[in-house]
C-alpha cells in the first residue's frame, strides 16, 4: 500500500477503508509509508507494519529512528542496480542497514534491476547478482519482480537471504493471479502483493486465496 508515493492508485484514495476491509485477512504485515501508517494507525488492528522509505533526501539515522519510534517491524527501500541510480541507491541501502542493525530492525530491499519500466533488464542473471549484492549491503530480505528471462529458481538458489515476490500491476482476474503464484510460489519465501489485493472489491478474499495456494506449495 505504498504505491501512492510513486504512482496513482484509485483504490487507495481511502487507505483507512482498505485497511478495515483487510482486517479479516491473514496477512503477516502491511506495507505503508510512515505518514499513512501514522494517519491510519487506528485501522491497523495491531498488524505488523513495514515502513516504505525514500532515504535519498533524509539522514538514514533519522529514518530508522522514526520507524522504530512508530513501532515498525521492518523498513523497505528500493534499489536499482544496472541503472544510473545504482550507486546512489546501493549506498543508501548500506547506510540504512548500518543504522537499522543497531535497533535490530530488518531491512527489505526491493531489488529492481534497471528500474520498474526496464523489464528487459529483469533477467535471472541480473536479479541473482543484484539480490546477492543487496544482501552484502545489509538487506535482510529481498523483494523482486519475476525474471523475464531465465528462471526464478536460479535467483533464489544463489540468494543468501529470503526472497519475496512482488505482485506488480493487476493483470487479469483472481484466477490468473493464483495461477501465477502456483507457478512461481515454490521458488520464493513469500509474497508482497499490493494492487492485486487492494484493487479487488473483496481484498480479504484475495488474501485468503493467495494464502491457501502459497501454503499448499510449502
Amino acid at each position: 500500500m505504498d504505491q501512492p508515493r510513486a504512482i496513482h492508485v484509485a483504490a487507495l484514495a481511502d487507505p483507512g477503508r482498505v485497511l478495515r476491509n483487510l482486517q479479516p485477512a491473514d496477512v503477516d504485515a502491511v506495507l505503508l509509508t510512515l505518514s499513512t501508517a501514522r494517519h491510519f494507525e487506528g485501522d491497523l488492528a495491531g498488524r505488523a507494519v513495514v515502513i516504505s522509505v525514500s532515504q535519498d533526501h533524509q539522514e538514514p539515522q533519522q529514518v530508522v529512528e522514526e520507524a522504530v519510534a512508530f513501532g515498525a517491524s521492518a523498513l523497505k527501500y528500493e534499489v536499482y542496480p544496472y541503472s544510473e541510480r545504482e550507486v546512489t541507491t546501493m549506498r543508501c541501502l548500506e547506510a540504512l542497514a548500518i543504522h537499522a542493525d543497531r535497533w535490530s530492525l530488518p531491512i527489505m530491499a526491493e531489488v529492481v534491476p534497471g528500474g520498474f519500466d526496464q523489464v528487459a533488464v529483469h533477467t535471472a542473471s541480473n536479479l541473482l547478482q543484484s539480490v546477492r549484492r543487496a544482501a552484502e549491503a545489509g538487506a535482510d530480505l529481498a523483494k523482486i519482480p519475476p525474471p523475464n528471462e531465465g528462471t526464478l529458481a536460479e535467483v533464489t538458489e544463489y540468494a543468501s537471504i529470503p526472497v519475496l515476490l512482488l505482485g506488480g500491476a493487476r493483470r487479469g482476474g483472481l484466477d490468473e493471479v493464483l495461477e501465477r503464484v502456483r507457478q512461481l510460489g515454490p521458488f520464493v519465501d513469500g509474497l508482497v502483493f499490493g494492487r492485486n489485493v487492494v484493487e479487488d472489491p473483496e481484498p480479504a478474499t484475495v488474501v485468503a486465496s493467495l494464502r491457501k495456494v502459497l501454503d499448499s506449495l510449502h
